[in-house]
């Protein structure tokens, strides 16, 4: 028995204008959002689509508004059976941030959320842990926060764990496939060489002049999103056409090993 896995950065919520159509041509399983708006409203026009809200986890203050992660499920598919959020270490420049955070709206603290859900059919447990890492600093603090994440989850050991999301991990990729492998995951996303790309709907010229840069400079080998696993197999992985975020989709598809 298959099933897919969702992760996509949404621009602070501009990438919602595409789940409609995603949803319904890919129709995935378990959907990761990173950088969306958890305002109650916002969350609910996710799931005015078929999904449900599995858990929220809030990351930080843009825009005076409050975005994190979200995790949705199909719930013909699969139910939630627990969710937690995981604070992360922090680095020099995430505390600078963090700082003027405080002064401006109040205290936020950076987090990825862990969720266990039931396969409806084979009754399999399967650990989605959604994540967004510093864009701060080097990668050594990413380093840490995926270390924490990690050993947090780990007495899901013995059953198919998934971490996805925006690692914000775009070059030095050795040390983090090295890190993953340490603890016995395997990447999904490993045919996929780039996750950024330039052209995004709705940008005034400044924005536009950037990702002309980021498309001439960096196109395809900037990667920011990935996913990993254990305790199952990868069937596919794809990236998705979307303009709507500097990011694009990701669907990869696994199955459980019994």
């Amino acid at each position: 028995m298959d099933f897919s896995v969702l992760t996509y950065n949404t621009l602070f919520g501009n990438g919602q204008n595409a789940l409609k159509k995603i949803f319904e041509k890919y129709k995935p399983d378990i959907v990761c959002l990173q950088e969306i708006n958890t305002s109650k409203s916002s969350l609910k026009e996710v799931e005015k689509l078929g999904y449900t809200l599995a858990d929220y986890s809030n990351a930080f203050i843009k825009f005076n508004q409050i975005y994190g992660v979200a995790t949705f499920y199909n719930p013909h598919i699969f139910k939630v059976t627990f969710s937690n959020s995981i604070s992360l270490p922090t680095g020099f420049f995430d505390i600078l941030a963090y700082i003027v955070r405080i002064f401006k709206l109040g205290k936020k603290t950076r987090t990825v959320l862990e969720s266990q859900f039931l396969h409806n059919k084979t009754e399999n447990k399967v650990i989605i842990t959604n994540v967004h890492f510093s864009p701060f600093g080097t990668n050594n603090i990413r380093l840490k926060q995926l270390r924490k994440t990690i050993k947090e989850i780990a007495s899901y050991d013995n059953k198919p764990t998934i971490i996805a999301g925006d690692f914000n991990y775009a070059y030095g990729r050795k040390k983090l496939e090295e890190c993953m492998y340490e603890f016995g995951f395997k990447e999904a996303t490993n045919t996929i060489f780039s996750t950024v790309q330039g052209k995004i709907s709705g940008q005034n010229f400044i924005e536009k002049l950037g990702s002309y840069i980021i498309n001439k400079l960096f196109r395809d080998k900037w990667k920011m999103d990935y996913m990993f696993y254990k305790n199952c197999s990868v069937i596919s992985s794809e990236t998705l056409h979307s303009t709507f975020s500097d990011h694009l989709p990701i669907l990869s598809r696994f199955k459980f090993d019994k």
